[in-house]
């Protein structure tokens, strides 16, 4: 059986969504875990201007649900 050339494209594509969908999972429960033991409020533990610790973290998860939705319109 021959795997087109869009086909394995689109065997690449889905690959890289789902390790871009698993890592921002684990991100959030990461995340999730630090705001609870924190015990700080959602809006100001998610927003990256006022939690500097955690701003690194809150950026990545943007960029891989960026570029989540890029892989799916591909």
């Amino acid at each position: 059986m021959e795997i087109s050339a869009s086909d394995r494209e689109l065997i690449t594509v889905m690959r890289q969504y789902f390790a871009a969908k698993s890592e921002l999972e684990g991100l959030k429960e990461h995340l999730e875990a630090s705001r609870q033991a924190a015990g700080e409020a959602i809006g100001v533990f998610y927003d990256p201007r006022q939690n500097v610790e955690h701003a690194a973290d809150l950026q990545r998860s943007h960029r891989l649900k960026g570029e989540m939705a890029s892989l799916t319109k591909r």
